[in-house]
């Protein structure tokens, strides 16, 4: 190994493990890359005079080139670089030097770790970068156990790409050092941000001053921004109005708050406000407070919620929301907040204050619209303005489902009293038996001048073939033969004559009755039976009882159920009449047959 490698090989190392190169070595480096001694020219240029021809030329070259001078015998030149130079290697040294970058213009070689040369002075030049500022930040609020993930969580949040160059964890608190004050600023403004079910206190670590409680005022110059940004000021805004304990994050009358004014900063509501400043509100609150379980909007004067329609993004699990003392005038001014999987968890709303609530109960002359169309808008609603939604399950799930609020009131069962519904449940119980196993028999509680009909709109089915004209009359007549539901159909649209299959008497109803299909009524089962059963008044001294009955049955022969519906109007059955003689206090004086293709309860109230 030469002298010069001698020098060369520990500048190399020291380089690599972090050293800076000594004066000395530094001054012979210089010294070797500023002075060239050139013998291969020379002995090439010494070869072409030789060989004549061109002397003029050489001896022109050599005048105006320092280098062909420095080839004469026995010189030797040393170059100093010029002010312009300088420059440009101060600029190819600021450059990539990782990848050998010269400029934009110039190509760059890929940096090689195996040139000692390139390797120290890539080195060099990052230890040049500015030196480290520790700046120490004390952390607490978090709860034991979750101390691994209180600095990814602080990454995440800061938006800010660092590592920590120092962690230390003592009794809850965790001492965080960090370079430079940009970084700790980012941290620092995150106090109060919830970490899992409570907020973290994040301050400034100073061990000359106490460590309760984070204030600004205890920042240095150097941590101080010149100027508060809009998003620290929503920040604090929003520290302000949270209460931790009830998750309950309270934004009213927003347009009269003194930080918001003194930033000039026009919330949602006020006058050309700012259309970011409602979802960076929305934003910075799923944040800061991960469990969001209360907001109140009261007295912003919102015409609707556009502008903070992103809290079903970022504040996902509200249970209770407060619009009251608004100028919302319909229920479209809350359609941004409606919909699939937005706000699913809301179980109270407010809506007290608005014109919304005065037009929906002037325009059906009670609540009930406006309670039905609040939980069309919101399914899992309980309290509206403070009282329970009084509505079932069913009635819910048909407002779901068809997306329509009827003009009344719908029950699962009605009966105006008592009396009513005890004889309705006795005299269907019977009726539908007998209608199902004894025809013959139930044709003695019709009432001597009962009448009987049926209605069809089935259209799923395959009907049987239309009979029409004598043959059609002449089934009529002939005992044996059996009838569809179809054949007996009382459609007064396409019937001219109105009594044409209004079948009259008992007898005439009897004949009739067995006739039709064998069916199957399962009274087993509850719940897939309506009734309605009322009483008024029918001439002089006779009451009538209307009995309505809405469900499904099958035929004998065929597993496909059907859907009915079926009114019957009762009597008091007189002494000695057939009725009465088998035991029925009732005797039947109209009775009406609807069938259709089948549908569920719920579909079927929501068609009605």
């Amino acid at each position: 190994m030469n002298k010069d490698q001698q020098n060369e090989a520990p500048r190399g190392l020291m380089a690599m493990f972090g050293g800076i190169s000594s004066k000395k070595t530094n001054e012979t480096t210089t010294k070797k890359t500023t002075t060239t001694t050139i013998n291969k020219k020379e002995e090439e240029m010494s070869s072409s005079n030789r060989r004549g021809g061109g002397a003029m030329k050489t001896s022109r070259k050599e005048r105006r080139s320092l280098a062909l001078r420095a080839q004469q015998p026995g010189r030797v030149v040393t170059v100093t670089s010029s002010p312009v130079e300088t420059k440009k290697v101060q600029q190819m040294e600021d450059d990539d030097i990782a990848m050998g970058g010269t400029g934009k213009k110039q190509k760059k070689k890929r940096f090689s770790p195996y040139n000692s040369r390139q390797r120290a002075q890539h080195v060099q030049v990052k230890q040049s970068n500015k030196p480290i500022e520790k700046i120490d930040i004390l952390v607490g609020g978090f709860a034991p156990g979750s101390e691994h993930n209180v600095i990814p969580y602080l990454q995440q949040k800061s938006k800010k790409q660092w590592i920590p160059l120092d962690v230390k964890v003592d009794q809850g608190q965790m001492l965080l050092s960090v370079d430079g004050p940009t970084i700790a600023h980012s941290i620092i403004r995150l106090n109060g941000y919830i970490y899992g079910t409570q907020p973290l206190q994040i301050r400034l670590f100073n061990e000359s001053t106490s460590l309760s409680g984070f204030d600004k005022n205890e920042l240095p110059s150097n941590l101080t921004p010149k100027k508060t940004s809009t998003m620290d000021t929503l920040r604090d805004f929003l520290r302000s109005r949270w209460n931790a304990e009830g998750h309950y994050l309270n934004l009213d009358d927003m347009a009269s708050d003194a930080s918001l004014k003194k930033a000039q900063i026009r919330p949602p509501g006020a006058n050309n406000a700012s259309p970011t400043v409602g979802p960076a509100l929305m934003k910075l609150a799923g944040e800061m407070f991960e469990n969001v379980i209360s907001i109140s909007f009261a007295n912003n004067r919102f015409r609707n919620v556009q502008q903070v329609s992103t809290m079903t993004q970022f504040l996902p699990n509200i249970r209770n929301l407060s619009l009251e003392n608004n100028v919302i005038t319909s229920f479209s001014g809350l359609d941004a907040i409606c919909g699939s999987g937005k706000l699913k968890h809301l179980r109270e709303l407010v809506l007290r204050g608005n014109p919304l609530k005065e037009s929906e109960v002037k325009q059906r002359g009670d609540n009930r619209g406006y309670v039905r169309n609040a939980v069309k808008q919101f399914p899992s609603l309980e309290l509206l303005d403070g009282e329970l939604v009084s509505l079932s399950e069913e009635e819910k799930q048909m407002i779901q489902k068809t997306r329509r609020i009827l003009p009344l009131g719908t029950q699962p069962f009605f009966f105006d009293n008592e009396n009513s519904q005890k004889v309705a449940y006795e005299f269907l119980t019977r009726f539908l038996q007998l209608f199902d196993t004894d025809r013959a028999t139930l044709v003695l509680i019709y009432d001597s001048t009962a009448t009987f009909s049926i209605s069809t709109l089935l259209k799923l089915r395959n009907a049987k073939k239309k009979v029409r004209g004598r043959q059609k009359q002449r089934l009529m007549e002939d005992d044996d033969t059996k009838m569809s539901w179809t054949d007996l159909n009382r459609n007064l649209t396409k019937n001219s004559s109105k009594s044409k299959h209004l079948y009259s008497g008992p007898e005439m109803i009897g004949t009739v009755l067995q006739k039709l299909p064998t069916t199957i009524h399962d009274l087993s089962q509850p719940k897939d039976f309506i009734v309605d059963a009322f009483q008024y008044p029918l001439g002089i001294n006779k009451t009538v009882l209307q009995v309505t009955i809405h469900g499904e049955f099958k035929e004998a022969d065929n597993p496909l159920p059907y859907s009915f519906d079926r009114t019957f109007l009762l009597l008091p059955a007189p002494s000695g009449s057939p009725a009465a003689t088998m035991g029925s206090p009732y005797s039947v004086l109209s009775d009406m047959l609807y069938i259709k293709d089948y549908c569920s309860i719920t579909n079927r109230i929501g068609s009605d």
